[in-house]
């Protein structure tokens, strides 16, 4: 079931806020209504949504991990680096039996999205069809294995599941063949591709790789090659917007054909009618995602207006352009893009000119930095909500990057243009945009050698957007009542200082917005479990201080980007106090191998390694890596002892003299004391390292409450005798499911269950959080809590 209750309330205090706004103004009170039906409407239609998709995930369950067989009809189509990606739509889907044959009916699956990887190899074995028989609009076959989109499993991580929902695709298939049914191919949206792929030959053969890859992206939206380096700094310095397709990008490319066809004389209707399938095809064009839909939408909207004779307004056909969307997908309006799209849009119909009417000049320059703060104010939450990171200077560096970026998309075009005829020319004509994407590195670059120019404030939680968008409606009211209005009197330009002046409150009032979203200490201690698959991975935060426990993985390759590096972003910690290594197998270190390496948003202040561990090659690794980024490096033996605020972290093993049999048992055990609550990490000692802890610090370890179970819940850990004595009263295991070495082991588990602990798996729940506040003890699950 979907979140009705929380998220819906967001337009709940919009309809409210209108129906105030319309009492207020002393209008038609009739009108005030309608909000209230839509609300209501759209609450039924979003119950329908949900229950439609209720149904369809029950279909894509039965598939799940089953070799099946797949009719359908392709709708998108590319290939990279020899793997061949396609949506089919309209599918009809047979699991297989173990000859090979269909085994019961048909099930219907609306959405395939199908990768096929070695496409060229498997050609020429005649196992499928390769990419110069497919076309968009074939019906075929595929054979290969289901499998479900994955749902964030930890905070901050890239939810699969939701994404493609709204790109009404079901399920993935992994194909081992793909095989033509029917060869017609649609001739619009194959012809479209066929013009996507010129456009890019064009654009690489003319342009240099790093530039091409940035030209495609910025005039056809399509953002594979864009260099990791560009966007990752474009990204972090707040003018990644400009790389994707948006209004700016429709009105060149209608505004283009409709001047041109009224200069020749053609009528409002005629040209408004083919200027609107001009962006319609262009939308298609640059992948019709959810803001270019918009785009499209508004602009045909514009025409439209044209050829009425009537006034276009910008917010009621970007309440339409919402409106439509979301009957296609009330999800569509909790992606992150598509609210920044629309904040955009509303900040500049309504925010901007409540603004230059305060300021009281209207000229260009003041007209463009009012739009650059009410810009940022109306998108501010919703940047951190989905980012996590505030660019600080990204108010500036849009004022100056925003007005360059209509020449880079008309110096693209001419490369298309002028470039399909001359060559020569074409590359000429790259130019200008190559000096100002160029421009834009430079200016980039120098924002980062500025203090806080990339603040990492976390996601803030519902009372502070609550209070955010309260404080935004006070401010719009001080707004209208300081606002020199008077109809009998004809207004003066005010003087340069007192325009100056109000400028700068403007600022002063961004700056301001900006101290609600700064994290607030924790209050007790808060220990996240991550869920890492199969390996170990727990953070620790107390106060304003972050405490690090391993952070590694076997199962998942890219474990540090994808998941510790975001989780530690959306949390608002930007720097870890202490990072403890407890051994240097790859399942403990990999994470912090890439927060050393290549993270530069997250930064270690002191690393711990084991002490026995100096002769590893890996732990010698990470003594570089650290070295090299400026972290602390501290080998850690038993005796050990550190105050983090209300936490104390003891190192009860190994000693100095204890000659470890293997790497397991080099593994850190860790104390950890916070009030009542008293925690045991035990990385990934065995029973032999168990014993000896039980002779050393019997008293300590009977005071336990929460274990982290040893190696994963192997059955060559938490042995009777030491969970008797340890006796907690909830453990927790990580490990990845349907792992190769039957983590957690039954007996362990059997030994748990017999001394009544409560047991928590990240393999079920995902990140499992604990809270305390040194005296109750909680536990969730984030699985469990979507």
């Amino acid at each position: 079931m979907l979140a009705l209750t929380s998220w819906l309330l967001i337009p709940a205090f919009f309809a409210a806020g209108m129906i105030l706004y319309g009492y207020w103004r002393g209008k038609d009170t009739r009108w005030v209504f309608v909000p209230l039906i839509f609300f209501y409407l759209g609450m039924a239609w979003t119950c329908k949504y949900d229950r439609d998709w209720t149904r369809r995930e029950e279909c894509a369950k039965s598939l799940s991990k089953a070799f099946v067989e797949a009719e359908g009809k392709i709708t998108t189509l590319e290939e990279k680096d020899g793997t061949l990606k396609i949506i089919c739509k309209d599918n009809q889907v047979w699991k297989l039996g173990d000859k090979g044959e269909r085994s019961g009916e048909g099930l219907s699956v609306n959405g395939l999205m199908v990768t096929v990887k070695d496409i060229s190899e498997r050609e020429k074995r005649g196992n499928s069809a390769g990419l110069q028989t497919l076309l968009v609009g074939q019906k075929v076959l595929i054979r290969g294995e289901g499998e479900l989109f994955s749902r964030a499993r930890n905070p901050g991580e890239f939810d699969s599941k939701s994404f493609y929902q709204v790109m009404d695709l079901d399920m993935k298939l992994y194909g081992e063949g793909i095989f033509i049914l029917d060869s017609r191919k649609d001739p619009v949206l194959e012809g479209i591709r066929q013009v996507k792929l010129w456009i890019i030959g064009i654009f690489y053969r003319l342009t240099g790789e790093k530039e091409a890859g940035i030209f495609v992206a910025a005039v056809i939206g399509d953002k594979e090659g864009i260099p990791k380096e560009i966007n990752d700094l474009y990204q972090k310095n707040g003018i990644a917007h400009l790389l994707a397709i948006s209004g700016m990008h429709m009105s060149v490319i209608g505004l283009f054909f409709y001047r041109i066809l009224r200069k020749t004389g053609l009528s409002y209707g005629f040209a408004g009618g083919v200027s609107s399938v001009a962006v319609i095809l262009y939308g298609i064009l640059t992948g019709g995602s959810p803001s270019v839909l918009r785009a499209v939408i508004m602009m045909v909207i514009a025409f439209l207006a044209s050829y009425l004779g009537r006034t276009y307004d910008l917010l009621c056909s970007a309440a339409l352009a919402l409106l439509l969307l979301g009957l296609q997908s009330p999800l569509i309006l909790m992606q992150g893009g598509v609210q920044l799209s629309f904040g955009a849009v509303f900040a500049i119909g309504g925010i901007m000119p409540m603004m230059v009417k305060w300021v009281g000049d209207d000229r260009p320059l003041v007209k463009g930095i009012a739009t650059s703060i009410a810009i940022q104010l109306a998108t501010l939450p919703v940047i951190l909500y989905h980012f996590y990171q505030l660019p600080l200077y990204g108010i500036l560096l849009n004022f100056i990057a925003i007005p360059l970026m209509d020449a880079v998309v008309y110096s693209g075009l001419a490369v298309i243009f002028i470039g399909s005829i001359c060559p020569i020319l074409g590359t000429a004509a790259a130019g200008l945009g190559n000096y100002i994407l160029i421009f834009y590195e430079f200016a980039c670059r120098c924002m980062e050698k500025l203090p806080y120019y990339n603040l990492t404030f976390g996601r803030p939680d519902s009372k502070r957007i609550l209070a955010y968008l309260f404080f935004l409606s006070a401010l719009f009211i001080l707004f209208s009542i300081t606002t020199n209005t008077n109809p009998g009197k004809k207004e003066e330009k005010p003087g340069f200082h007192s325009t100056s002046i109000r400028l700068l409150l403007l600022f002063f009032i961004y700056g301001s917005s900006i101290l609600f979203f700064k994290p607030a200490p924790v209050n007790g201690l808060e220990a996240t479990f991550l869920d890492v698959g199969q390996g170990d991975g727990i953070l620790l935060r107390t106060g304003t201080s972050s405490v690090l426990i391993d952070g590694g993985s076997s199962s998942k390759k890219a474990l540090g980007q994808y998941t510790l590096e975001p989780c530690l972003k959306n949390l608002g910690v930007p720097a870890i106090d202490y990072a403890f290594v407890s051994h240097g197998d790859l399942d403990h270190i990999s994470g912090v191998r890439f927060l050393l390496e290549e993270s530069k948003d997250v930064s270690i202040k002191t690393i711990l390694l084991p002490y026995h561990g100096k002769e590893d090659e890996a732990i010698q690794n990470l003594e570089s890596l650290a070295n090299r980024r400026g972290t602390k490096v501290r080998y850690l033996a038993a005796g050990e002892t550190f105050q983090v605020e209300g936490l104390e972290i003891s190192c009860l093993y190994p000693e100095i003299k204890d000659t470890p049999d293997n790497v397991n048992e080099q593994s850190e055990v860790l104390k950890m004391d916070f009030g009542d609550c008293h925690m045991l990490f035990t990385g990934d000692m065995g029973e032999k390292g168990e014993m000896q802890l039980l002779e050393r610090y019997r008293s300590q370890l009977s005071q336990i409450n929460v274990l982290k179970t040893a190696h994963h819940g192997s059955k060559y850990s938490s042995c009777g005798a030491f969970l008797d004595v340890v006796s907690p009263s909830w453990a927790v295991i990580s490990y990845g499911e349907n792992n190769t070495y039957g983590h957690p082991h039954q007996e362990v588990m059997d030994r748990l269950e017999e001394r009544r602990v409560r047991v928590f798996e990240t393999a079920k729940s995902g990140a499992i959080r604990l809270w305390t506040d040194g005296q109750d003890i909680h536990f969730s699950g984030f699985v469990d809590e979507e």
